[in-house]
């Protein structure tokens, strides 16, 4: 009797909108690239109206790129190397106007869900 009620409440949960919305996590390279390139132009907004909007894209790709290296097994010690690295280079790009990285940074933008800002943030 109670395997049908699961079977019920697994199908209602999968078919929920939030689940509905939510895209697979990205390979690690693409997540690493992209938290790079959304880092870059978070620290290229300092001061700026942009800043938080950059900001929450940064943290966004951090979070996956972070969540895709547990998946893919890597130590804490190498993505924690990958995303210095990454961070640089795409700093320096963005810097040197890259035509390339401006439009994989516009492909990331995309992708970053949209924030629910009608949502109260509860205090700690």
């Amino acid at each position: 009797m109670k395997r049908p009620l699961l079977v019920a409440a697994a199908c209602c949960a999968a078919s929920a909108p939030g689940a509905a919305r939510r895209a697979p996590l990205p390979p690690y390279s693409e997540a690493i690239r992209c938290a790079a390139l959304t880092e870059a132009a978070a620290k290229l907004a300092t001061g700026t109206a942009e800043e938080a909007p950059r900001f929450d894209e940064a943290m966004f790709w951090g979070l996956a790129a972070s969540e895709s290296a547990r998946k893919a097994k890597l130590s804490s010690a190498r993505f924690k190397q990958d995303q210095r690295e990454s961070a640089t280079a795409a700093l320096a790009r963005l810097e040197a106007a890259d035509a390339g990285a401006a439009a994989e940074l516009a492909a990331c933008r995309k992708r970053v869900p949209p924030l629910d800002k009608a949502k109260p943030r509860r205090s700690p």
